[in-house]
């Protein structure tokens, strides 16, 4: 006989967490969890880092240089820009 399997829209891991969540946590269980789950995430994080670092063979300087640039594009506000469309429409 053939088990059936339940189709959701959730991974094992969010079926998991779900299970646990059914049982009842109490607030600080759930706090706990919570660390944990972001203490996880972290690691998770760290190696992907670590993997991209040695695939690019950066150096910590090159990495903590990085971290500290500013790369986003300069966006004009949106006052400076009406005020510069007005002024050129007047010329």
């Amino acid at each position: 006989m053939m088990e059936a399997t339940l189709q959701t829209p959730f991974n094992s891991a969010q079926v998991e967490i779900l299970k646990l969540f059914s049982q009842g946590l109490t607030d600080e269980q759930t706090e706990e969890l919570r660390r944990i789950l972001i203490a996880f995430r972290f690691k998770l994080l760290d190696e992907h880092v670590d993997l991209v670092v040695n695939e690019k063979g950066l150096t910590v300087k090159q990495v903590n240089q990085t971290s500290g640039e500013h790369r986003r594009t300069p966006y004009q506000s949106k006052q400076k820009t009406l005020l510069t469309k007005a002024s050129s429409s007047k010329l």
